[in-house]
């Protein structure tokens, strides 16, 4: 799995289904490529901003990947804040088969962001 160095500040049983996830890949011969794992508030509020005016940050405005926006989450409301999400390498050559793979085996997923994998019902386990 390239990007796995992600896995190591996730929640060490999101951790443990990513890695059964790329074992199936291999099974398949799939190459499973992460390109982001666990965010910082930091990082999810340097995100949040891309594409949005700072009056649509203060009304957290949802723009589903619209106007150059990159996350719909500010920080504290991603998965990726609680190391409960990865988002695989779109432009990665097995993308597609391994997101579908995932999808199957009971990956949460955001309808309009089609790299990002989350634990099912992670807003329970954190509250959100």
């Amino acid at each position: 799995m390239t990007g796995a160095w992600y896995l190591s500040s996730l929640w060490p049983p999101f951790a443990e289904a990513v890695q059964a996830l790329d074992l199936w890949c291999q099974y398949y011969g799939l190459s499973l490529v992460l390109a982001s794992g666990y965010r910082s508030n930091e990082e999810q509020a340097q995100l949040y901003a891309q594409g949005r005016t700072a009056q649509e940050i203060a009304d957290k405005v949802h723009k589903r990947g619209q106007g150059g926006s990159v996350t719909d989450a500010p920080p504290g409301y991603s998965a990726h804040n609680y190391g409960l999400a990865v988002d695989l390498d779109p432009d990665s050559r097995d993308f597609v088969a391994c997101y579908q793979l995932a999808k199957q085996l009971g990956f949460g997923t955001v309808s309009w962001d089609p790299d990002h994998l989350e634990w099912p019902q992670w807003r329970s386990l954190v509250g959100v």
